[in-house]
């Protein structure tokens, strides 16, 4: 068994990622978005449902004088709007749509995240900072998000892609377990014992 864990940006985030490495180290780390910029240490894959944003996540990186060696997942840019397509230097992509699937929903960054890992082969995954829910919030409430409004305490686009992620499920379930909110109510939480079988 492989494990990752895939950190997003709501305002557990921090808190998540510390009881989630207690109960195991990863083979992998990937991050979703702006919590790349902020991560302390090395990490594995920056995923993104937003690559018009990456070269400034990554000058802002390179600023703090944190590691780099991660590579930029992202989708197709034919499953991306066109003011997402963007720049960006994207290292592979990956589809966000699931096989046979026809909606357009999409379940969020986070949700990408854990697609991207199992894409890559690992079969225990950890969602830590992706609870899922309007009151999760942002790590970084005083941010602009990529249309340019300040974010809130309040996850405002939250209905926008609940859809998108009860769609995905079926297809996360036995080897997606979450740290926090509608994504732990939905596919539990992960134990030391679950990471190691």
């Amino acid at each position: 068994m492989k494990s990752a864990i895939v950190i997003g940006c709501a305002a557990c985030v921090w808190d998540d990622v510390q009881v989630a490495r207690s109960l195991a180290s990863y083979d992998a780390i990937y991050c979703v978005k702006q919590i790349g910029v902020y991560y302390p240490e090395k990490f594995d894959v920056w995923v993104t449902l937003h690559p018009e944003v990456m070269d400034d996540y990554e000058a802002e990186r390179h600023a703090k004088g944190l590691p780099n060696g991660y590579e930029i997942v992202a989708p197709p840019k034919h499953e991306l709007s066109a003011s997402h397509v963007g720049k960006g230097n994207i290292t592979r992509r990956v589809p966000y749509r699931w096989p046979g699937v026809d909606s357009n929903a999409s379940a969020s960054s986070g949700i990408y995240g854990a697609k991207v890992a199992l894409h890559d082969g690992f079969d225990r995954i950890v969602l830590a900072g992706i609870p899922m829910t309007p009151e999760g919030g942002h790590f970084k409430p005083e941010s602009k998000n990529t249309f340019g409004a300040i974010r809130g305490k309040v996850w405002s686009q939250h209905s926008a892609f609940v859809c998108g992620l009860n769609e995905s499920i079926p297809r996360l379930k036995g080897k997606v377990k979450s740290m926090s909110g509608y994504t732990r109510q939905m596919l539990v939480t992960p134990t030391s014992e679950w990471l190691r079988a």
